[in-house]
C-alpha cells in the first residue's frame, strides 16, 4: 500500500489509554495550563476494564472502627501484598488521594451510596479478599465510564479515539514523542509530547481460556500489553511482571463476579458439597483471591471437582441484589445464568478457575511500568498509572493514582520549554514497519500466531512453572520471532490485531524472564515455582525489575521492600 502521510500533533501531556486511570490522568493534567491529549485504541466512552460498568470501590472511611483507619489499612496492604506493594508509593498514590477521589466520583453524578435503596446516604460495604473489615463500597457504576469521558471533554482535553500507539521515541534518553495509527482509516500520527502517561492496562489473550474463545476473558481482551512492550523497548524498567493472575469464574463464561459473590456471603464448595476454603486459609471465603484460586485448583486436582458457588443460604433480598449487581460489569452474565437454568432460590452455580493473565498479584499493587512516588518511570518524561503501572490497579487505585500521575506529568511538562526533536528517519522507518503486514501475500495470520503463543504460555508458565519450563518457553517463543515479523493483514482491523499479537508475544518473553529471576514461590498460584516451593522473604521480599539491556537481552535486578507496619 502507499504510505500514508505523517500527521503531526503537538501536546504537553499525552495520556496513552483512555480507561479509568487514563481519564483520571487527563482530568488532573487539565487542571494545569497544559494542553492534554488522550490517545485511545477504542473509544473513551466505553473502553478499558470497566467499559461495561463496575460495582465495587475499595476504601477505608475513618469511621472509628479499629480496622477502618489509614494505619489499619496499610497494615492490611503490608500483609496481603507483601513483596509486591511499595507502601511509601501506596500512601502517596492512594491514601493521600482517596478523600478527593470519592468526592470526584460523586461530583460526576455517580452515587457511591447504597444501591439497594433510592436516596440512601449510607454506604453499603462488603468484606472479601483478606480484608480485616468491609472495605469494598458496593455501588452502581454502570455509567461511570461515560461520565468520566464527558468530564474529560468538558475540561478541554483533546481525544484521539481508535488510535493504536506503536512506539515511543526518545532524544538523548528523554521522552520526545510517540507514533500511532488509526485502526479504521489508517491515518499515521506522530505526536510530540513533553510528557506521557502510560495507562493501557495489563496484558490479556496470552493464555488458553476455559471455552476456547480468546476474547471471552475475565478482563478486557483489548488490553494486549501494547505499551508494556513499547516502554520496554524504550528502556523503561518494568516490575511485578512475573505474576500470572487468575480468579474464580462461572463455568463456560469468564466474567467479573468474584467480589460480588463472596462479598454477599456466598460459599465455594466442592462436588461433595463441602465448603473447603478454610482448608487453605483461616479466613475461608473471605481469604485473599490468590488463596481462593489455590484452594480451587487443589480441590480439582484431588478429584473433588467441579466446584460450585453456593448461594442457597442468602436471603431473598440479598439474592435479588446479587443477581442484579452481577450484570453491572458484564450485561450478559445474568442472561447466561438464566440460560443455564440457575434460579435465584437455591442456586448452586458451577464455577471454575479462569484463564491466567499478565497482571498484578493483588488488588493492592500493580504489574508493569516501575514507578516512583511521583508515578514517574526511570526515563524522564514517561509516567504510568493504573494496571499498566507496578504499584496500581483496580478502580480505587486507578482513580486515585491516575489523578496523582496526571498532576505529576503536568508539573514535569511545565518545566520543558520546547518539544524535544525527533529523528524523522526513524519515524519513516516506523511507519514502514507498522503497515508492512498489509503488503504481504504470505505469512501467518495473527490468530494462528497468537494461538501458538497461548499454547506455549499455558504449557510452560501458567499456574506452575520451573526453571526448565521457563527456559523451554523462552526457547519456543524466540523460535517464532521470524513468524512474528512476517504476519499478514488484509485490512486495518487485522493490522491492529497483528500488532496486538506481536506485543502479546513479546510481553510473554518479559514475563518468563522475570519469573526465572524470582527463585521462590509467592502469591501462589500466581507465582508458583515447583522447584522453589517456599516463600523466601530473606532473599525475595521485594520487586524483580526487568529492563532491556544494551545487547537487546532482558536484564533483571532485585529491589527489596520493607514493611515496618
Amino acid at each position: 500500500m502507499t504510505s500514508p502521510e505523517i500527521i503531526e500533533i503537538k501536546t504537553d501531556v499525552a495520556v496513552i489509554g483512555g480507561g479509568t486511570a487514563g481519564l483520571n490522568c487527563a482530568m488532573a493534567a487539565a487542571e494545569s495550563d497544559c494542553d492534554v491529549l488522550v490517545v485511545e485504541k477504542a473509544n473513551i466512552v466505553r473502553s478499558g476494564s470497566i467499559a461495561g460498568g463496575i460495582d465495587h470501590f475499595m476504601a477505608y472511611m475513618e469511621n472509628g472502627e479499629d480496622w477502618d483507619s489509614r494505619e489499619a489499612y496499610l497494615g492490611y496492604v503490608g500483609r496481603v501484598a507483601k513483596g509486591a506493594s511499595n507502601l511509601k508509593i501506596h500512601e502517596k498514590v492512594y491514601c493521600d488521594e482517596l478523600p478527593a477521589a470519592i468526592e470526584r466520583i460523586e461530583s460526576l453524578g455517580i452515587s457511591l451510596r447504597d444501591p439497594r435503596y433510592p436516596n440512601s446516604q449510607d454506604f453499603f460495604r462488603t468484606q472479601s479478599m483478606g480484608q480485616p473489615g468491609p472495605y469494598w463500597i458496593n455501588f452502581d457504576g454502570k455509567k461511570l465510564k461515560p461520565r468520566m469521558a464527558r468530564e474529560v471533554k468538558k475540561r478541554g482535553c483533546r481525544v484521539l479515539n481508535r488510535v493504536q500507539v506503536t512506539n515511543i521515541f526518545l532524544h538523548n534518553g528523554e521522552l520526545a514523542g510517540l507514533t500511532g495509527f488509526d485502526i479504521r482509516t489508517g491515518d499515521f500520527y506522530l505526536i510530540h509530547a513533553k510528557s506521557i502517561i502510560i495507562s493501557t492496562g495489563n496484558t490479556n489473550r496470552m493464555f488458553r481460556t476455559q471455552n476456547g474463545n480468546p476474547f471471552n476473558l475475565w478482563y478486557c481482551p483489548a488490553n494486549t500489553g501494547d505499551l508494556h512492550r513499547a516502554a520496554y523497548d524504550a528502556g523503561v524498567e518494568l516490575a511485578n511482571m512475573e505474576y500470572v493472575r487468575m480468579t474464580i469464574v462461572t463455568k463456560g463464561f469468564s466474567t467479573p463476579g468474584f467480589n460480588a459473590f463472596f462479598g454477599m456471603g456466598c460459599k465455594l464448595v466442592n462436588s461433595l458439597g463441602e465448603s473447603f476454603t478454610k482448608n487453605y486459609h483461616p479466613m475461608g471465603d473471605k481469604a485473599p483471591r490468590n488463596m481462593m484460586v489455590w484452594g480451587a485448583l487443589q480441590e480439582i486436582k484431588e478429584g473433588r471437582g467441579p466446584i460450585y458457588m453456593d448461594a442457597r443460604h442468602l436471603s431473598t433480598e440479598d439474592l435479588d441484589h446479587l443477581f442484579k449487581t452481577l450484570g453491572t460489569d458484564k450485561d450478559t452474565l445474568p442472561d447466561y445464568l438464566a440460560a443455564k437454568g440457575y434460579l435465584k432460590d437455591g442456586a448452586m452455580i458451577e464455577m471454575t478457575v479462569s484463564e491466567p493473565m499478565q497482571a498484578r498479584p493483588s488488588e493492592l499493587c500493580g504489574a508493569g511500568i516501575k514507578i516512583d512516588e511521583d508515578c514517574a518511570s526511570n526515563v524522564p518524561g514517561i509516567y504510568a498509572a493504573g494496571d499498566a503501572a507496578d504499584q496500581m490497579g483496580c478502580l480505587h487505585m486507578c482513580t486515585t493514582g491516575g489523578f496523582a500521575a496526571g498532576k505529576a506529568a503536568a508539573v514535569y511538562a511545565e518545566t520543558i520549554n520546547a518539544h524535544r526533536p525527533i529523528d524523522m528517519t526513524a519515524i519513516r522507518a516506523e511507519r514502514e514497519r507498522v503497515f508492512k503486514p498489509l503488503g504481504r501475500n504470505s505469512g501467518s495470520h495473527y490468530s494462528e500466531f497468537e494461538n501458538v503463543v497461548r499454547i506455549i504460555s499455558s504449557d510452560h508458565f501458567g499456574p506452575v512453572k520451573t526453571e526448565l519450563s521457563l527456559n523451554a518457553a523462552l526457547d519456543k517463543l524466540s523460535g517464532i520471532d521470524d513468524e512474528r515479523n512476517n504476519l499478514r493483514a488484509t485490512n486495518m482491523h487485522e493490522l491492529m490485531r497483528c500488532h496486538e499479537s506481536s506485543n502479546i508475544h513479546q510481553v510473554a518473553k518479559i514475563m518468563a524472564n522475570a519469573a526465572l529471576a524470582r527463585r521462590e514461590s509467592r502469591f501462589a498460584p500466581y507465582h508458583y515455582r515447583a522447584d522453589y516451593l517456599e516463600q523466601d522473604d530473606d532473599n525475595f521480599c521485594g520487586l524483580i525489575g526487568i529492563s532491556k539491556g544494551a545487547d537487546g537481552q532482558a536484564q533483571t535486578r532485585f529491589e527489596p521492600l520493607e514493611y515496618a507496619i
